[in-house]
């Protein structure tokens, strides 16, 4: 075998040489048979002629030395590449359909694929990446289940000390900006907090010193740090060794310790690393940490994941309610890492997969007519002697070239709508390598481009196989292939496209009528003139709420006296925001079966003047609610129907981190993000709003770790500069804290719903290229269905029918093959629903609603792709059309 595939491949590359030497060597022959001829007495020219005829055709000859070596099917392949090219370009509107057809639907699969490949294909950039999990709590109840990556520091401390076979670090997994300074530089970079062999664990070494070692990761450490590589370059250049150096992190002096390789990604964004000190109090308290591990070469999944349950047993048993089963588990840490983006992702690929099928549904459509319409040609070629399997190769390489140039085209498009992804997703993906079209997704074009060719091509070359030759001769029209009985094929196609885009249209539809709930919502402020900006205060300097309400004060002061400024104020968290939860208590009111917590948020007194939150009840903090006075909050109309069981809210008391506090106004409700599993997006959650200077010792620290407290100014219009006067006025202050980012209420609102905006945006696009697409298709069958029935139509009218008949008769199939695809597609949808249940809030999958709308929608489009080409009837002249036939 190996023999002969050296000899072809020799024979194929080679491929003048061989011919030249067939020609030698027969030549040889010819001449030397000749001779011998001679020799015995034969004149010379007899000897020729007999020679020749020995041989036979010496064409012949070639074409059994060329099989013989395997280069007949290259040559046929040859002949039938340039017989499609010129059949194409003899044809260019029918080539430039199918070609910017095939072109959109690769296009979309090339540049969605390119995101799927990037984020849930291509492994981890860590050694062994199969190797790595993550530490997860699998929670099943009655009514289903759910999974939880986030951990307290008892659970930590467990796990360390009971699992000792598999290498574990504890982490965070957000971003945290803190402030940086480096002699006159300040920076606000991302900083990741890591336990002690964190590095060890991913299998990474560091380019330069060392990682944290466990006595630098325990409270009252040693201030510590690793920089990123792009962030040493930036600040020490690569001349500068850095390790020993000293910057400023967060307010303290910490010594660089040492510099993550190139291109290294952490499981989050980061530019410089500190050690995580983990504990059972404060942060520790609570489920904010993760766990990662890293299985040696000798455990299997299955052992790791026997040990990690058998000792979380007894970690969960204390905190597990009755009913509810819980477990550890190690999920693979790619799977966890992208937990959030997978099922939009996986919907996409499915949504252009299906959009790929109905543009080879509607390209098998345009081959079946035109084989139709070749069907003399193809008669001809079987009467002279082509086989049907010829007929086959011939039909399915004109499909194949199609294929191949759709896929070109096709790549230039998805090059494009990577970029747009890009911008769309900006976010979204959280990638570990940068989005590309490389040679693997090259590759898989190809393969999609080959097999859409297939698709759509193998049905009509198999239709025309089947060809009568008696009646290919004498029939006109196309009765003999893609007519009659065989129609059947086209209109089932057609039928299944309208079923994929009710599918799609129906899912599109919820996201979208999602989408617009969430946009429809009364934010409960006014956000017309408001700037906001966030800055860093996980701060050493600012651990007091006297260090925190001075800066406030300084700062607003100044900001305030600013042109055009009306009112200016700082807040802990702004509205569409997640809140602080806090446990709390009535003190006299017992809660039965529930810990009520609400968000908890500082903010100064012109907070609700800036943002316009209105007051309902009560009265608004005052500058005159000191450290020294009594302490006072405010809540909001959520607060009290959640938690006031009818009480008058006002003057009632509340106890908060050990203190109480007496409720003195209530305000009206803002859109707050939704922590919960359930439920929407956005919506009204109780909330309490205490003054600055009034929040307990030790408080500041703790909630800055999360939260970064925002500045809010509102300006009795458009400002020029506002940005660099809010900078100054702070930099005033305090020179050495660095702005995070300055945006809009509405810009902070769109960051809120930018993921919902990205599926809406991408599943509307591929629905509403399904529904032209399958627009086309049914439009095409219509429109060779009335040339086909062109003579018929001719002899009804001569017969007596009117033209509005003769129109009904030709469009009221298509009407039926929709109201088929309505049918079949919203079974489909309604089947479907689970998949997209879990992205949309505020609607129902099973909403009438949308049904009736997309499927009113549908067959608007199905009737006009219907009865556009049906009126050609009625423009027919009977005696015209009967001469012509």
């Amino acid at each position: 075998m190996f023999f002969r595939l050296g000899d072809f491949l020799r024979s194929f590359f080679g491929r003048r040489r061989f011919e030249r030497e067939m020609s030698s060597e027969l030549r040889f022959h010819m001449e030397a048979y000749t001779e011998d001829l001679v020799r015995s007495g034969v004149p010379r020219g007899e000897a020729e002629r007999r020679a020749r005829l020995e041989f036979g055709g010496v064409e012949r000859v070639r074409e059994e030395c060329r099989q013989s070596r395997g280069l007949r099917w290259s040559d046929e392949l040859a002949r039938n590449v340039r017989f499609a090219l010129r059949t194409l370009r003899r044809s260019p509107v029918f080539a430039v359909t199918a070609i910017v057809t095939l072109a959109l639907c690769i296009g979309a699969n090339t540049a969605i694929y390119s995101v799927v490949d990037t984020v849930l294909l291509r492994p981890l950039p860590y050694p062994e990446p199969d190797r790595l999990g993550s530490l997860v709590v699998q929670v099943r109840t009655a009514g289903g289940g759910g999974m939880q990556n986030a951990h307290t520091g008892a659970t930590w401390e467990g796990i360390r000390d009971g699992v000792t076979s598999i290498d574990t670090v504890v982490h965070n997994n957000w971003r945290q900006g803190v402030s940086l300074v480096s002699g006159d530089q300040v920076e606000y970079v991302s900083q990741q907090r890591v336990g002690a062999g964190f590095f060890r664990v991913l299998g990474v070494s560091l380019l330069r010193g060392r990682e944290f070692t466990a006595q630098e990761d325990v409270p009252g450490g040693a201030a510590v740090t690793v920089l990123s590589y792009p962030l040493w370059k930036r600040l020490f250049g690569e001349e500068t060794e850095a390790i020993g150096e000293s910057i400023l992190l967060r307010g303290e002096p910490f010594t660089v310790v040492g510099v993550a390789p190139p291109g290294f990604q952490s499981t989050v964004p980061a530019d410089v690393w500190t050690p995580l000190r983990p504990s059972r109090t404060g942060e520790g308290s609570g489920t904010n940490y993760e766990i990662t591990v890293r299985l040696p070469q000798e455990t299997s999944w299955p052992e790791a994941q026997a040990q990690i349950r058998a000792v979380g047993a007894g970690l969960l048993q204390d905190d597990k309610p009755d009913g509810v089963e819980a477990y550890f588990a190690i999920l693979p840490l790619q799977e966890s890492l992208t937990r959030g983006i997978r099922d939009t992702l996986l919907l996409l690929w499915g949504a252009v997969g299906a959009v790929l099928l109905i543009g080879c549904v509607n390209i098998a459509g345009l081959l079946l007519a035109r084989v139709g319409e070749r069907q003399h040609e193809i008669a001809t070629r079987m009467a002279l002697g082509g086989g049907r399997g010829a007929v086959l190769r011939q039909l399915l390489t004109e499909a194949i070239v199609l294929g191949l140039l759709g896929g070109v085209a096709g790549v230039v498009l998805g090059y494009a709508g990577l970029r747009a992804l890009e911008i769309l997703g900006a976010g979204q993906f959280g990638m570990w390598q940068p989005l590309a079209i490389d040679g693997r997704v090259l590759g898989v074009t190809l393969l999609t481009a080959l097999s859409a060719a297939v698709l759509f091509g193998l049905a009509p070359a198999i239709q025309a196989c089947r060809l009568d030759v008696r009646s290919g001769l004498t029939e006109s029209a196309s009765r003999s292939v893609a007519g009659g009985r065989r129609r059947w094929m086209r209109r089932a196609m057609v039928a299944g496209e309208v079923a994929l885009v009710m599918v799609l249209l129906v899912n599109a539809g919820a996201l979208i009528r999602s989408y617009a709930r969430l946009q429809g919502l009364d934010p409960g402020f006014d956000s017309t003139n408001v700037m906001t900006a966030q800055v860093p205060l996980q701060d050493a300097r600012y651990k007091t709420t006297s260090s925190v309400a001075r800066l406030f004060n300084e700062s607003l002061d100044r900001i305030r006296e600013l042109p055009g400024v009306e009112s200016a104020a700082v807040g802990l968290s702004l509205p569409f925001q997640f809140g602080f939860n806090l446990p709390f208590e009535r003190p006299g009111v017992r809660e039965e079966g529930r810990t009520p917590i609400t968000n908890m948020a500082y903010v100064t007194p012109d907070y609700f003047r800036a943002l316009r939150i209105p007051l309902v009840q009560g009265r608004l903090l005052r500058e005159t609610d000191t450290a020294d006075a009594t302490k006072v909050v405010l809540v909001n109309e959520a607060f009290v129907e959640w938690y006031m069981d009818g009480d008058e809210p006002v003057g009632a008391f509340l106890k908060i981190s050990g203190l109480e506090r007496q409720v003195v106004g209530v305000v009206g409700d803002v859109q707050q993000m939704n922590a919960g599993a359930q439920g929407p997006l956005l919506r009204e959650l109780p909330s309490v709003y205490m003054p600055v200077a009034q929040t307990s010792e030790g408080f500041m620290p703790l909630v800055h770790t999360w939260f970064q407290p925002s500045w809010i100014v509102r300006t009795t219009g458009p400002q020029q500069g506002l940005i660099g006067h809010i900078q100054n006025s702070v930099a005033a202050v305090d020179p050495q804290l660095p702005f995070a980012g300055f945006r809009t209420m509405d810009e902070v609102r769109g960051g809120v719903l930018a993921g919902q905006r990205f599926r809406v945006v991408l599943l509307g696009t591929l629905a509403g290229l399904a529904l032209v697409l399958a627009a086309v298709g049914l439009y095409g069958l219509i429109a060779n269905t009335v040339v086909e029935r062109t003579r018929e139509m001719g002899i009804r009218l001569a017969l007596g029918a009117t033209g509005s008949q003769a129109v009904r008769s030709v469009a009221l199939p298509g009407l039926g093959l929709g109201l088929a695809g309505v049918f079949v597609g919203g079974a489909g949808a309604w089947m479907s629903a689970s998949v997209i249940a879990s992205l949309v809030w505020g609607v129902s999958m099973d909403d009438p609603w949308i049904f009736g709308a997309v499927a009113v929608c549908l067959m608007l489009i199905v009737s006009l792709a219907s009865f556009l080409p049906a009126l050609r009837v009625a423009r027919l002249n009977p005696a015209e059309t009967l001469r012509k036939e």
